[in-house]
């Protein structure tokens, strides 16, 4: 009885410690994104020298050029992690970045720089053939360990493939496993907002 208890005090613990990194990292990402607003202004008078009011993809790169604190000053993106920053933010699909989608664009690059050591070790541990990138079974070894030692559905794999392959490639390359953990929390925490609602619906039951 005293095991059965104290595994769910734990459970309850461990639950609540992920809910509020969630909540922790939403709340860094709308301060992230209330900062940026304030320098757009300052931003695209910098790098948008011809004036067309967007930035054109060598304008991008020196943005992000600049941006990137992680390597030795003057080291550009890869086409890579340019075409995943272009992919994530221009959605008027122009292959370019106007004043409206540049928030995000600066947004993405900068949760991805913070993140490049996370990803670093994510790859160091599931990139078993070293290709660079998550193949579906890699994937989801990843995503079992996310789930505490749990299967994760095929289902759930396909999903997470739709929203994060951004590329089409089949496979997650390394900016795009960012997007693949961000989704299954954001999926995780949805499934128990459900919970949660359904369980409030069956207390208000009458019977």
């Amino acid at each position: 009885m005293f095991a059965g208890r104290f595994g769910a005090v734990t459970a309850a613990r461990r639950a609540s410690a992920a809910g509020q990194r969630r909540n922790h990292a939403a709340v860094q990402a709308r301060k992230e994104r209330e900062k940026v607003k304030e320098t757009v202004d300052r931003i695209m008078a910098k790098y948008d020298l011809d004036k067309t009011g967007f930035l054109e993809r060598a304008q991008v790169v020196r943005l992000l050029t600049d941006l990137d604190y992680s390597t030795p000053n003057g080291t550009q993106p890869t086409e890579e992690e340019v075409a995943f920053v272009m992919q994530c933010a221009d959605r008027s699909r122009n292959k370019a970045i106007d004043r409206n989608e540049l928030v995000e664009a600066i947004a993405v690059w900068n949760s991805y720089i913070k993140e490049k050591g996370t990803i670093d070790q994510v790859m160091l541990k599931y990139d078993t053939d070293r290709n660079g990138a998550l193949s579906r079974e890699e994937a989801k070894h990843m995503l079992v360990e996310l789930n505490e030692g749990k299967d994760v559905s095929d289902k759930d794999i396909d999903d997470i493939f739709a929203a994060s392959d951004m590329c089409e490639k089949g496979d997650l390359k390394r900016v795009e496993v960012l997007l693949a953990i961000n989704f299954w929390y954001h999926m995780v925490e949805t499934r128990e907002q459900e919970v949660e609602v359904k369980k409030s619906h069956g207390c208000c039951c009458v019977c």
